[in-house]
């Protein structure tokens, strides 16, 4: 839902061929964003909910290519969430 939600387009949105999402700027995206759809706004704690059902971060910058948190991409991916596939949803477990 966050993914379809126009309000978070410009911080949250597919990866070209729909296999991944993009956050942008997590010290804006966690209030304005997970808030709305989270009882939290730690992205921290996000990550963490991600990690837990099997998505990777897929982009690796080197440590002194990172820049700031409001520059930085997250780019994540799992084998089962892909735009406009939502019956793969139900195969997304917790570890």
């Amino acid at each position: 839902r966050m993914l379809e939600d126009p309000a978070a387009k410009a911080y949250i949105s597919w990866g070209g061929d729909g296999r991944e999402f993009i956050v942008t700027n997590q010290e804006e995206f966690a209030p304005l964003i997970l808030s709305k759809h989270f009882k939290h706004s730690n992205f921290s704690s996000f990550v963490r909910q991600l990690n837990m059902y099997d998505f990777h971060k897929t982009n690796r910058a080197p440590r002194s290519q990172r820049g700031t948190a409001q520059h930085q991409l997250w780019i994540f991916s799992h084998p089962r969430f892909v735009r406009g596939r939502p019956d793969l949803l139900q195969g997304i477990k917790r570890k």
